[in-house]
């Protein structure tokens, strides 16, 4: 129960973080900020690293064509 109103009260907080950053923050600069980039409970986007063999298969699956 705790841990909801944990979730609950930063998400409030990281929205208000975010607005006060914006109005800070140059457009042309960048991207402006997300709610998301301040909350520490807000799940984060997992980059896919490919390497060695499973790159090279992941490259001709998409751009070899297989004959059959």
């Amino acid at each position: 129960m705790a841990d909801g109103r944990a979730k609950f009260e930063w998400g409030i907080a990281s929205s208000q973080m975010a607005l006060m950053a914006n109005l800070q923050h140059d457009p042309k600069k960048g991207q402006p900020f997300k709610a998301s980039d301040f909350n520490p409970f807000a799940p984060k986007e997992r980059k896919i690293v490919l390497r060695g063999a499973d790159m090279k298969d992941a490259l001709m699956a998409a751009f070899v064509r297989r004959r059959s």
